[in-house]
């Protein structure tokens, strides 16, 4: 169908050293942006939806809470609100409908839900920013992550803290890399990924094809 053709599963293998429990990225996401905006499903078990007026939406892995993330007011200043999802308020009612909307394309229903909520709020690693390009589609997340899925199923994945660089190939192989020396790897096909990686990203940084 052409809803699973949109579909996009980048599972990490399990004994993948490369990522701590802290670098969470999108193993998911569904296109419906010419409906309501963009679905995707993090590794940490969140879900979020980017929504087509530039707001967006995350819900903890437990499905507990919820923070709603815009820029409504007049300096363009992010604004999140954290609420619980039987408790909210109505402004946000819209937007909190479309969450089963999304869900169904993004967690299976035998999904084990992770471990018992603390009960309290905390914050969630959200997408700010996603781009679709001829050969890729990149996701901009809160925690300075920059993940570029190509059409090809191989994956450039920026993580700005650790100053490395992930390549996966289309087999999902993992590999890790300098930030600083990667283009002067051996491997064509991570380094040709990563030039367009960041031509691409000099393209968002000049406020071009930004969505």
């Amino acid at each position: 169908s052409n809803e699973e053709s949109k579909k996009q599963s980048i599972q990490p293998s399990v004994k993948d050293p490369v990522f701590k429990k802290t670098e969470i990225y999108v193993i998911k996401w569904i296109d419906n942006s010419s409906d309501f905006g963009i679905g995707y499903l993090l590794s940490d078990g969140s879900m979020g939806i980017c929504f087509n007026d530039k707001s967006k939406i995350v819900v903890d892995p437990n499905e507990t809470y919820f923070e709603y993330i815009d820029k409504r007011n007049a300096e363009k200043k992010t604004i999140i609100e954290s609420h619980f999802l039987d408790k909210y308020p109505l402004h946000l009612q819209k937007w909190v409908n479309l969450i089963p909307h999304f869900r169904k394309y993004l967690k299976d229903e035998d999904i084990e839900k992770p471990v018992e909520s603390k009960g309290k709020m905390e914050s969630l690693v959200y997408v700010k920013q996603w781009i679709k390009t001829k050969h890729a589609i990149i996701f901009r997340l809160s925690n300075k992550i920059v993940q570029f899925v190509f059409n090809d199923k191989s994956e450039i994945m920026l993580l700005a803290r650790e100053k490395i660089v992930i390549y996966a190939d289309k087999q999902g192989e993992r590999s890790q890399y300098p930030l600083e020396t990667a283009l002067e790897s051996h491997n064509q096909e991570m380094t040709k990924r990563l030039k367009y990686a960041k031509e691409i990203l000099t393209h968002i940084l000049d406020g071009k094809n930004s969505n």
